[in-house]
């Protein structure tokens, strides 16, 4: 145990005998042995670091034989975390099991690498939250020389924005037959910019639609449907509708 990268050396020696031994050069033997090692070097990758609920993201698990022997045995550890749910496993050698997050990887050669992707969605309610995912080096045959490279982790900050609404109208008390106007602003506060973002503002009954104008997006009187897109944090748009009164 610990003697990876190491030479072991046995000797052995003549060190009696009842006659005079004439050529004392050959009286000993040794052998050395040079113990089995293997740096095994994790890194890990997200493709988006910054999902809104509901996303598929896709986790990179490389690891890497820095050599300088092959190693076997090889098993990692990648439980993904609450927050998420598994969705399927890629290895390019090996098999992952989702239920305990274990990587068989088998065997690698010096200077070789094995990859494993991990496709999951994240849950909702995570908005605001940051997830970490975390993998380790667990089993391998050979002893690793370099243990600060034997784990890796990636972490991803759910998004999330807190859309407002507020309604004027010009006239709260108009007459029959008179014009009135309404404004709906829309205010994202935040933090992050919120997009696909879609407001309903079907006018009632006893009220004629005359026209509608949207700081961005479009509307559509028949269904009340206001398309804004995106907002950034800190940022409004705004409708103004405007109706008869029957």
């Amino acid at each position: 145990v610990g003697t990876g990268g190491t030479t072991l050396v046995n000797t052995s020696t003549v060190t009696a005998a009842t006659q005079a031994d004439h050529v004392p050069a050959n009286n000993s033997a040794s052998k050395s042995v040079l113990v089995q090692s293997a740096d095994l070097g994790l890194a890990m990758t997200v493709d988006n670091a910054a999902p809104n609920e509901g996303a598929t993201i896709t986790y990179t698990l490389t690891l890497t034989n820095n050599g300088p022997d092959a190693a076997g045995g090889i098993t990692i550890s990648d439980l993904l975390p609450a927050g998420l749910t598994f969705v399927s496993a890629t290895p390019s050698q090996g098999g992952y099991v989702n239920g305990t997050g274990l990587w068989t990887v088998g065997s690698l050669a010096t200077s070789a690498s094995a990859t494993l992707t991990l496709r999951a969605t994240v849950n909702a309610g995570t908005g605001g939250t940051t997830l970490a995912n975390s993998a380790s080096v667990t089993a391998s045959d050979h002893r690793d020389l370099v243990a600060g490279n034997n784990s890796a982790s990636k972490s991803v900050t759910v998004q999330s924005a807190d859309l407002g609404l507020g309604l004027a109208v010009n006239n709260a008390t108009p007459t029959v037959g008179s014009t009135i106007v309404f404004t709906l602003t829309l205010t994202n506060n935040g933090p992050n910019t919120a997009g696909s973002i879609t407001v309903t503002n079907l006018l009632p009954a006893g009220l004629t639609y005359v026209s509608s104008s949207p700081s961005q997006g479009g509307y559509v009187s028949g269904s009340g449907v206001w398309t804004v897109g995106t907002i950034a944090s800190s940022t409004s748009a705004t409708l103004t509708l405007t109706a008869t009164v029957d």
